[in-house]
């Protein structure tokens, strides 16, 4: 390229500047304009400097004789304003756009600008300052009682409800498999729409599952079906289970779904005198079934032909765990309701 020519770039550059355009902008506009490798990003960005700190000339500065290095300071200025325009790009999208090697762009990002790129966390929900505060103030109380010692973590019951499907699809990791070379690879059939499966009721304690039930096929949940099919088979095993004490001091844990929230649902727990604990909405990370259970038997769940073996193989898997894995899991809760608290109730699993 011709010195007039950089001129006329430069003076561009120095014209969209003063129109108020960024950086990024000005250089698309080079590349659409003079085509991919007229210009880099670094030479743009250094102009768009220049210009702001009032310099009127189009000239380069004169040479001091030194040898060049990638990583200067107006090319670790320049990867950094890439960064802050979209911190998603590769390593590779930005050497071509400073026009350094990857190598030089990895140290600057790593040993200069101390970055790293990371996968984005999934949340289950964008909690609202009043969700957050919800969730400290219900793991607080949660907590005050169990330290004064109102309530025992053997007096509670948690559950909750579940889809498992008959086929188990393994993972990534799982299904990969020895060949031999031009051999194709085994395949595995994605899950389908309407691939059956059944729905299951699953209460525990600290001393293991206490009620499993299957919900009949084509069956819906509602607050009549969850009071008579299985609460009250509920209160029955707890009797049975406990027979001097029955339902005495009793905490049932269970979330907000509809069917758990109804007048009919609350008036059965309280005439047989099992109180409700509290839990705060959008929290599975709260909830010993979803942080827990739930995963750790579908993990270990084979594919099976029918309801009655798969029924038969989730009540072989939950009763095989050993006690002290539900003790533990119990004391787990304790521990997240702190670091709910802790993290001013925004969701905190990143941090275990």
């Amino acid at each position: 390229m011709f010195k007039m020519e950089k001129e006329h770039i430069r003076a561009y550059i120095k014209t969209r500047f003063l129109l108020g355009l960024t950086t990024t902008e000005i250089h698309h506009e080079l590349i659409d304009a003079y085509e991919y490798g007229c210009v880099s990003f670094s030479t743009v960005a250094q102009w768009v400097r220049r210009f702001a700190s009032g310099r009127e000339s189009f000239e380069d500065n004169p040479r001091s004789g030194r040898p060049v290095t990638a990583i200067s300071q107006e090319n670790i200025r320049a990867v950094e304003e890439l960064i802050n325009d979209d911190p998603h790009i590769s390593i590779d999208y930005i050497a071509a756009m400073v026009d350094i090697s990857h190598g030089s762009v990895d140290t600057i990002l790593k040993h200069h600008l101390h970055l790293r790129k990371i996968s984005s966390r999934w949340v289950p929900h964008t909690l609202t300052q009043a969700e957050r505060q919800q969730r400290i103030d219900i793991c607080k109380e949660n907590l005050r009682k169990f330290e004064n010692g109102t309530w025992r973590l053997c007096d509670i019951v948690t559950g909750d409800e579940t889809w498992i499907y008959h086929r188990r699809i393994k993972s990534k990791e799982e299904s990969k498999a020895w060949v031999a070379m031009g051999q194709s690879p085994p395949t595995t059939v994605r899950r389908q729409q309407f691939e059956r499966k059944s729905m299951f009721v699953i209460f525990f304690m600290t001393n293991g599952p206490l009620f499993i039930h299957e919900v009949p096929p084509k069956t819906s949940i509602n607050a009549i079906y969850y009071r008579d099919a299985c609460l009250t088979q509920l209160v029955k095993k707890l009797r049975k289970k406990r027979p001097l004490s029955a339902t005495h001091g009793i905490k049932l844990h269970h979330d907000n779904a509809r069917p758990h929230v109804k007048n009919i649902v609350f008036d059965y727990l309280q005439a047989n005198n099992i109180h409700v604990m509290a839990h705060p909405p959008y929290s599975p990370d709260l909830a010993p079934c979803d942080f827990w259970l739930f995963n750790r038997l579908k993990r270990n769940l084979d594919t099976y032909p029918d309801s009655t073996s798969l029924a038969r193989a989730v009540t072989k898997d939950l009763t095989s765990i050993p006690i002290d894995e539900y003790q533990k899991t119990f004391h787990k809760w304790i521990e997240r309701m702190k670091l709910c608290v802790e993290h001013d109730g925004d969701y905190f699993e990143h941090l275990m």
